[in-house]
């Protein structure tokens, strides 16, 4: 019995409660875009900026269009929002009323559009208080879909699925995990998002990359908890080629398929299902982002448990039994009775120095000798700088090390 770990059942189970809320709460409908051009709208454009929460920054890229009755959206690779917006002058006073996938959760957005330099600034309050802002520009649709695109030379297919269980996507040997449902029903294939198959990036500046960001919602049990959607990724190719993908889920189904790359700057969506057993559709990585994270997940919730250990620089062990070391703190932990699949040690900002990390088969539960498939990333502020998989079976261990700079 490791003490630590039975206190914090109650904690596990109210946030797989808090889970089920966010679940019940996405926006299912399938065909809630338009189907006219971007050119069509009021005022439309393709917009690339980035999301500043909490200190967390990430890049944004999607379109934005308002309607001649001022109804507005921003939808975005990674999340989106509705609402409505006043001309005044030469700009656009924007209030959101619905906020899915990167926003889910954030309250009393409103912003502007400034129609003259086409940027955008929005605002908004996360419930634990902290600020949320987003700021870019939108390009004109009506100059940018003028030439000059066909000099690109790479073009991008981008993952989605709205299944409980991750997904591991791999292509020519580079592969990204932990892909969860969706915000949207049908995922990037919706009518949705028609208008952001019609438009291109510069895709030649980009990069292939797992698209994660936190979210924090009020839980049942009246605390706020913090957890990491990584709902797309995205593999920047060369165009007019044929690629094949195989897929893995942590359900142990499997899966492969083959596509042809669209024309330079387009992206290509494909979204997958999974005909195996559910699993708990936790939607995200659970626990604190920091620089650097640890994350943990594992299958075979309830019949094993594996257990997250992290050395720092200068040699402290951060785990079940050591809660915090160097400025790092174990914030999820694990235990078998929690019906839990993760762990996760984050530093705020952690010392320069190599770290030592490592999985350990703790036990079985009480289930006899079970083996568990699990992954364990390391991301620095959401960005995904290490993938580890494996199997382990009772007894085993496995060790790996990260320089954090």
């Amino acid at each position: 019995m490791k003490p630590t770990k039975t206190l914090k059942r109650l904690s596990a189970l109210a946030f797989m409660c808090l889970l089920i809320v966010v679940a019940c709460s996405k926006d299912d409908s399938s065909g809630g875009g338009s189907n006219k051009p971007l050119t069509e709208f009021e005022f439309s454009g393709i917009f690339t900026g980035t999301l500043n929460n909490n200190g967390a920054v990430s890049d944004l890229e999607g379109y934005v269009t308002i309607d001649d009755d001022g109804a507005t959206r921003l939808n975005l690779l990674t999340g989106s929002m509705k609402g409505s917006s006043v001309k005044t002058g030469p700009n656009y006073n924007i209030t959101v009323t619905e906020a899915n996938g990167a926003f889910a959760g954030i309250e009393d957005i409103t912003g502007t559009i400034d129609t003259a330099t086409r940027t955008i600034y929005l605002s908004g309050t996360n419930p634990d208080g902290s600020q949320m802002t987003v700021g870019g520009n939108a390009a004109n649709p009506n100059l940018v879909t003028d030439g000059g695109w066909g000099s690109l030379q790479k073009s991008a297919v981008v993952f989605t699925h709205n299944e409980t269980c991750k997904a591991t996507v791999t292509i020519n040997g580079v592969s990204f995990s932990g892909l969860n449902g969706f915000y949207q029903e049908g995922g990037l294939c919706s009518d949705y998002y028609f208008q952001s198959n019609q438009i291109r990036f510069n895709m030649d500046s980009k990069s292939s990359e797992i698209f994660c960001h936190d979210i924090t919602l009020l839980g049942l049990d009246g605390q706020m908890h913090t957890y990491t959607d990584c709902n797309t990724i995205r593999f920047v190719l060369n165009k007019n080629t044929q690629y094949t993908y195989t897929v893995a889920w942590e359900n142990g189904e499997t899966g492969s398929g083959t596509f042809t790359t669209p024309d330079g700057g387009f992206q290509l969506p494909i979204c997958l299902s999974n005909d195996g057993a559910e699993c708990d559709g936790e939607g995200g990585l659970e626990g604190q982002n920091g620089n650097p994270r640890f994350n943990l997940q594992f299958s075979n919730a309830g019949n094993v448990d594996l257990d997250l250990y992290v050395q720092t620089p200068n040699g402290s062990i951060i785990y079940y039994g050591n809660e915090t070391a160097q400025g790092g703190t174990i914030d999820v932990d694990c235990a078998c009775g929690n019906a839990c699949d993760s762990e996760n040690i984050f530093f705020n900002n952690g010392p320069s120095g190599q770290y030592t990390f490592w999985v350990d088969y703790y036990g079985d539960c009480g289930s006899g000798s079970t083996s568990s498939n699990f992954t364990v990333k390391v991301m620095d502020n959401n960005t995904v700088v290490q993938t580890k998989t494996g199997t382990l079976n009772s007894g085993e261990s496995t060790h790996w090390t990260y320089n954090h700079n």
